[in-house]
């Protein structure tokens, strides 16, 4: 597998590509005998918050959930939101930043290489109880964790809505498909995109939508200079923000792709 440019074999010895243009989902069997499509972000380790929302929405195996990063840090149970969403057949993980910032540690620990400046940088925002934790648990139970998050997509593509962390930043207009879009996103942007991406025109000629997390609301709303209601869905053209910013005191927010419900949990 190709893992931030370096090749691990996994016990399969089936090798997976890593490369950012490879990286996204397949919707689950076709989604056959799939009853609702749901999605929710940065749920950052709030076990009973993440299943209040569950039981809010009537959550049940004909369904399936996209989370769409940073199910980790800051929250007092990251690893069990994580092993949640391993667990569950029904649902998928998409990469998020912070999920990325614990591959960087494991990286570090797998080759012996640190990079102090991004593992400060996780720990300032919540990694440093992330890491402690991983550290305490079982090598059988580091492994699964590990190669688990190797291979998230880091984005989904479901008809007209792409789902991703960070955002999208087109370089031009016209597009023949949102595919040919995402291809030529880079990681960086995918992950992290914040400014760039909310100022864009995002004036494309594709039908559809992006949701993604990563900003809280209320910061895309003072970024953008817009009146600021903390813990809503944003919209803005093509561009729908779901991070209510829970973690800051907003809500938890989950949206039906089939109808366009939005639940929320404070």
């Amino acid at each position: 597998m190709h893992f931030f440019g370096i090749m691990i074999k996994l016990e399969t010895d089936r090798e997976c590509r890593m490369d950012v243009c490879d990286i996204h989902a397949v919707p689950p069997c076709g989604m056959q005998g799939v009853s609702m499509i749901y999605v929710t972000a940065d749920i950052h380790g709030y076990y009973e918050a993440f299943m209040h929302l569950l039981r809010e929405i009537d959550f049940s195996q004909r369904d399936f959930l996209y989370v769409i990063g940073d199910t980790i840090d800051k929250g007092p149970e990251s690893f069990r939101v994580l092993e949640h969403i391993m667990d569950a057949e029904n649902m998928e993980l998409i990469l998020g930043n912070h999920e990325e910032f614990l591959l960087e540690g494991l990286k570090s620990r797998v080759y012996g290489k640190r990079n102090f400046i991004d593992m400060e940088l996780w720990y300032k925002h919540g990694g440093k109880e992330t890491f402690e934790e991983y550290n305490r648990m079982s090598a059988e139970q580091q492994q699964r964790i590990f190669r688990f998050l190797s291979t998230r997509p880091l984005y989904q593509i479901l008809g007209g809505t792409v789902l991703v962390h960070g955002g999208v930043i087109p370089k031009k207009t016209q597009y023949s498909s949102w595919e040919e879009l995402m291809e030529e996103q880079d990681r960086q942007t995918l992950l992290w995109a914040k400014e760039e991406f909310l100022m864009h025109p995002f004036d494309i000629n594709l039908e559809g939508r992006v949701i993604f997390g990563h900003t809280p609301t209320s910061e895309i709303q003072r970024v953008r200079g817009e009146k600021q209601t903390p813990g809503v869905v944003w919209r803005n053209g093509k561009r729908m923000g779901i991070d209510g910013g829970y973690l800051f005191g907003g809500r938890l927010i989950a949206i039906c792709l089939d109808n366009d419900t939005i639940y929320y949990v404070k």
